[in-house]
C-alpha cells in the first residue's frame, strides 16, 4: 500500500484530501506547516507528496526545495496545490522541483490520476534501473524477461484478469530473475530448465519485496514452478494464483521456444499439452496461450 503525505494548514481541505486517498487505499500521513512537513518526510519515508504552496514557516516552494536537497527525496513524486492559477507560480513550483500543479479546488479525478501517473512512471523508473543492472550481470535475460512479460500480458487480457492484475503480473515476470545480480558465477551460468530456481527466485523476492505488491512477490517467487512443485502456492488468493498460473505456463513456453530446446511453435505446444496430461501445468492457460500463438 503506497503512503502519500499530505501537507496542508487548512483543516477542512486536509479533511477532504485524505478522505479521497483514503477511499482508494492509500496510506495517508499529514503536516500543518512546511518545517513539520520536512520531519515527517525523514521519519514516514512516503511514496509521494502533496503539498500546499501557502503554509506556515516555510512556504511549499521552500520545502519542495529543501527534499530536493536530500538524496533520499531527490526523485520522489511531488504534487503541490495552491488557490492562485498564474503561470509564475507553476514555472515557480517546476523550478522547486514539483512534478505536477493543481490548482484548488481540484477534481477528484483530476488529484487520483496525477498521483496514480507518477507513482507508475517512479515504478517503471525503478525496473528500467533494475532490468539494467541484470543485463549487465546476465546477458540476453532481460530480452527474455520481455518476450515472457508480453505474452503473459495478451493471456491474461484474454483470460479476463483485471486490469491492475495484469500490470502487476507483467512487473513480476520483467523482473523474475533480477536475483541473480546477487547470485554467484555459478548459479548466473545455468540455464533456465523446468526445475524450480529457489536461490535466484529467493533473491529475486528479497529484492522486489520494497514494491510491495503481492502479485510481484509471487510472481517472481513462484514462475518456475509446476502444480506438483513442493513449493507450489496452492494456498494463494484466487486473483494472486490466476497470475502466478500465467506466469508458470509462459516462462515454461518461453524456455520451451527460445532456450536450450529451441522447439517450433507446433513442438512447443504438444511438449505443453503432454505437460498438462501429466499433472504439471494448469490446463485452462495453455489451452488459452496454444490458440493464441498457433493464430
Amino acid at each position: 500500500m503506497k503512503k502519500i503525505l499530505v501537507v496542508e494548514d487548512d483543516p477542512a481541505s486536509l479533511t477532504l484530501i485524505t478522505e479521497i486517498l483514503k477511499g482508494y487505499d492509500y496510506t495517508v500521513v499529514s503536516a500543518l506547516d512546511g518545517r513539520s512537513a520536512l520531519d515527517v518526510s525523514k521519519r514516514e519515508n512516503p511514496d509521494l507528496i502533496i503539498l500546499d504552496v501557502m503554509l506556515p514557516a516555510l512556504n511549499g516552494y521552500q520545502v519542495c526545495e529543501r527534499l530536493r536537497s536530500m538524496s533520499q527525496f531527490r526523485n520522489i513524486p511531488i504534487i503541490m496545490l495552491t488557490v492562485l492559477n498564474e503561470d509564475s507560480q507553476r514555472i515557480r513550483a517546476l523550478e522547486a522541483g514539483a512534478n505536477g500543479f493543481l490548482s484548488k479546488p481540484f477534481k477528484r479525478v483530476e488529484l487520483l490520476t496525477r498521483i496514480k501517473a507518477l507513482l507508475s512512471a517512479q515504478v517503471n523508473t525503478v525496473i528500467s534501473s533494475m532490468l539494467t543492472a541484470l543485463e549487465l550481470r546476465c546477458a540476453g535475460s532481460t530480452m527474455s524477461s520481455r518476450r515472457c512479460a508480453d505474452l503473459a500480458e495478451r493471456l491474461a487480457v484474454v483470460m479476463g484478469i483485471p486490469s491492475g492484475n495484469v500490470r502487476d503480473l507483467r512487473r513480476g515476470l520483467l523482473l523474475r530473475d533480477i536475483g541473480y545480480v546477487a547470485c554467484n558465477d555459478a548459479s548466473v551460468a545455468v540455464e533456465n530448465n523446468f526445475t524450480a530456481h529457489s536461490e535466484h527466485a529467493i533473491r529475486s523476492l528479497q529484492i522486489v519485496g520494497a514494491f510491495g505488491h503481492e502479485i510481484i512477490d509471487a510472481v517472481v517467487r513462484y514462475h518456475h514452478c509446476t502444480l506438483q512443485s513442493e513449493d507450489y502456492p496452492a494456498n494463494l488468493n484466487t486473483e494472486v494464483l490466476a497470475c502466478v498460473k500465467v506466469a508458470i505456463v509462459c516462462t515454461r513456453l518461453e524456455g520451451l521456444l527460445y532456450g536450450n530446446e529451441g522447439l517450433s511453435v507446433q513442438a512447443a505446444c504438444a511438449t505443453l499439452t503432454n505437460e498438462v496430461s501429466a499433472g504439471l501445468l494448469p490446463s485452462e492457460e495453455v489451452a488459452f496461450v496454444t490458440r493464441l500463438i498457433s493464430t
